[in-house]
């Protein structure tokens, strides 16, 4: 059985029905276990650093370790496809968050979490999925876990790419902040980067 605990993450905020169809998306692709703890990691991290509250911090943090449930409905095929997806392939990946925001509500009291995991692929410019939300319309727990996401992704290889090394990794990040991040939160994930491979 896969261990889905997480530091400072209470047991009574989480379902282990939840808990057992993550470990049915890992079994289809286990990429997502390992990336959504390790996304729910950096996520407290970059939360603790720009002040959120204790409360928001927790729930950034179970949202982030349940951000890919919505990927259970998705076809082996699609999630591990090394080409170019198809726009109906698409169409089943972008409707993920929406996804695993019902299964939350579903199985959870937390309302707040499921709504971060809908919007963690929202851009502050409002380019992003599924609803186009922009700036300060997206919660704070999710601008946070859409840069942690999107960093953890990037260093990590996929069937369709190969991984960025840390520093392409954040350069991307750096050249995304004020139009798909946040332009608070986004410095704060290269201070936080900077700070962690000094202490490597």
């Amino acid at each position: 059985m896969l261990s889905w605990d997480s530091p400072d993450l209470p047991q009574d905020d989480r379902a282990p029905a939840l808990d057992t169809l993550m470990e049915i998306l890992n079994a289809k692709d286990n990429y997502t276990a390992s990336h959504c703890r390790r996304v729910s990691m950096l996520t407290q991290l970059v939360a603790a650093k720009i002040g959120l509250e204790a409360a928001q911090t927790r729930t950034a943090m179970l949202a982030a370790l349940y951000h890919d449930i919505g990927k259970i409905g998705v076809t082996n095929y699609i999630l591990n496809k090394p080409g170019r997806l198809s726009g109906s392939e698409m169409s089943l990946i972008t409707a993920h968050p929406t996804v695993g925001r019902e299964l939350l509500e579903s199985f959870i009291v937390a309302e707040r979490a499921a709504l971060v995991i809908q919007q963690h692929h929202e851009a502050w410019d409002g380019s992003g999925y599924p609803r186009g939300l922009r700036g300060e319309e997206i919660l704070p727990e999710a601008r946070v876990l859409h840069v942690c996401d999107v960093y953890d992704a990037l260093i990590s290889h996929r069937p369709y790419r190969k991984a960025y090394s840390p520093n392409d990794a954040l350069d991307v990040i750096r050249a995304g902040m004020g139009s798909d991040y946040d332009p608070e939160v986004g410095p704060v994930l290269l201070e936080l980067s900077a700070e962690l491979r000094r202490a490597a």
